[in-house]
């Protein structure tokens, strides 16, 4: 049929440069429109899905990333101040953590009640109540809302020092680095650096 119509368009038109002028051209040109734009649209719905999962994958990646900058940012500031001991020469820190700290999200509490009154033939009635309670995260911006982050707990530090083979060097680095991450005194351990001071 569609060979036809093309025969018969070339025998009516021949020598004339003119396309889509009659009732059926104008339909078979919304048709090719039509499936030019579904073809467009077509990819599109489904990469979308993996689009979404590297967002997530990255939104954890985050995370982890801003847990391990914020160990070396306090590595660093840690070096930094030790260094300025008299006595204590290059510091080297090393810091272990339990944890990669919390995280307190808002959420959203939903309480519902619903009583339903039942009457049997007999003329007894019967009283159902059912509650529920329904909980989720409330999101801002299409994240969670973080409410409060507390630094994971220190559980133990390793200070490497030029100075720390001198006694008095080496107790003035542990009380220091126990003062400043809020820790007790066990949990520091200061080593002389090979080829420190003696």
């Amino acid at each position: 049929m569609l060979d036809e119509w093309i025969r018969k368009n070339r025998e009516d038109r021949e020598g004339e440069k003119v396309f889509f002028q009659g009732k059926k051209s104008k339909y078979l040109l919304v048709i090719i429109i039509c499936i030019g734009l579904l073809a467009l649209i077509w990819p599109g719905t489904r990469s979308e899905q993996p689009e979404q999962r590297v967002l997530q994958e990255a939104n954890s990646n985050k995370a982890v990333d801003s847990a391990d900058s914020l160990k070396a940012q306090l590595v660093a500031e840690l070096e930094s101040i030790l260094s300025q001991i008299e006595g204590a020469g290059t510091v080297k820190v090393s810091l272990i953590l339990s944890s990669d700290g919390i995280k307190t999200y808002a959420s959203n509490v939903r309480k519902e009640s619903r009583e339903t009154e039942e009457n049997d033939s007999k003329g007894g009635e019967k009283r159902i109540s059912e509650e529920s309670v329904s909980q989720d995260l409330a999101v801002s911006a299409g994240d969670p809302l973080l409410i409060e982050e507390k630094f994971p707990e220190v559980l133990g530090v390793l200070v490497v020092a030029d100075g720390a083979g001198i006694p008095a060097v080496r107790e003035r680095l542990a009380d220091a680095t126990a003062t400043l991450l809020n820790i007790s005194i066990h949990k520091v351990r200061v080593m002389s650096r090979e080829g420190g001071e003696k």
